[in-house]
């Protein structure tokens, strides 16, 4: 029997193990293989620049969209061209509406979008469960803006795993900003109110999302959340991972993730950090002031944990053991510590700084472990790379 009389299945089993490049090539080897495969080439799409997103507008049939389940799209534009963003908007939405079975978005934008025009069509996107979107260029030259990010998740009626990156704060929702060199928005106040959330589209507002399971904020700076309050019902956020930002204010921001710890809701059951979070320094209020304080405290317990996660990259040894004291009420079940840098490099100098520090955090560990009684705690494991790893099973 010869490859073509093989049957469909048997041709599509095989395909399955191709890479695109070579799924591309034996399409094009007879009509009958180009029908059987477009399904397969275009179910993962990678849009790597404006020009190329300009041109699949134009050139791909709209017919084609159907089969996309996974988009990624960059808008950077080529070299010495000026970015229009409204042209830029019109070609991501001419896409967007051709693809009524995605269900997973990544937009990394070179500049913000035009929200009265890209909206309306995130509305359609009813199947799209995972969306990720992110500045590809400069905060301070070319921001997206928490207004339209957060309008845009809002818009997705599906919508249970979200992440921000390097998105930036709106000048509308950030009050007493006494930090220069803080990147802010100035001119989002064009983009529409939403059905859901109304004018109030801060990235705190994105706990009121029904659907919304997991919630990951990578280079925000979230400072600015210190006495956040989110009114109304809550998602039912199983998962929050915050990295920091590199305008970090430490005392200011840890308050902040704090305050976002607090504010996640009963359902929370894991929680990645890059911040320290240190011990809150007493109430200095008075009277009325200080009840109130402390009776804003009790509404907001820290949730019960099931894992609590530790970026060691932006996390110092010694902010570990403060961190640990704080969260003590979490009921935490898993620690996991976690070297990304490290456990990715293979050269021998960053070998040895790593074996090096595990050494330090494997001491602090093992204190940690001795001096307190988490009666809750199962395990704490401990990963800077090959040849510098630890599980302590309670």
């Amino acid at each position: 029997m010869t490859w073509n009389n093989l049957p469909t299945e048997l041709h599509l089993a095989v395909v399955r193990f191709l890479p695109p490049q070579d799924t591309r090539a034996l399409s094009l080897t007879s009509r009958s293989f180009y029908n059987l495969l477009v399904p397969q080439i275009f179910s993962d799409v990678t849009i790597s620049s404006r020009s190329a997103l300009r041109s699949f507008a134009m050139h791909v049939p709209a017919r084609y969209g159907a089969h996309i389940r996974r988009l990624s799209v960059c808008t950077k534009p080529s070299e010495r061209a000026f970015v229009q963003e409204v042209d830029c908007t019109e070609n991501l939405a001419t896409v967007l509406a051709t693809c009524s079975h995605l269900h997973s978005l990544s937009l990394s934008l070179a500049a913000s979008l035009d929200a009265s025009t890209i909206t309306p069509v995130f509305a359609t996107l009813t199947t799209v469960q995972k969306f990720e979107i992110g500045c590809w260029g400069q905060e301070e030259t070319a921001p997206v803006s928490e207004r339209i990010a957060v309008s845009l998740a809002a818009s997705l009626s599906s919508l249970t795993h979200l992440t921000l990156s390097r998105i930036t704060r709106s000048v509308l929702h950030v009050e007493n900003c006494t930090r220069p060199d803080v990147p802010l928005v100035l001119n989002d106040h064009d983009v529409p109110s939403h059905p859901i959330l109304g004018e109030e589209l801060s990235i705190p507002s994105l706990l009121k999302l029904p659907t919304l399971k997991s919630l990951d904020l990578r280079d925000v700076w979230i400072d600015c959340d210190e006495d956040m309050r989110v009114q109304g019902k809550l998602a039912q956020l199983e998962r929050v991972s915050i990295s920091g930002s590199m305008y970090r204010d430490g005392e200011v921001e840890s308050k902040a993730c704090l305050a976002w710890l607090r504010a996640c809701g009963p359902a929370l059951r894991s929680f990645t950090t890059g911040i320290p979070l240190g011990e809150s320094q007493p109430s200095t209020c008075l009277g009325k002031d200080r009840m109130a304080a402390e009776d804003e405290s009790i509404a907001s317990p820290l949730p019960t944990l099931s894992n609590f996660h530790v970026d060691a990259e932006r996390v110092a040894l010694d902010d570990l053991l403060p961190m640990l004291n704080v969260l003590t009420a979490c009921e935490i079940e898993r620690i996991t510590i976690v070297n990304a840098a490290m456990c990715a490099s293979q050269d021998a100098f960053t070998r040895e700084c790593a074996s090096d520090e595990f050494e330090e955090w494997q001491d602090a560990i093992e204190q940690f472990l001795t001096s307190n009684d988490w009666n809750f705690l199962k395990s704490v494991e401990l990963n800077f790379g090959q040849g510098t790893e630890r599980v302590w099973s309670l």
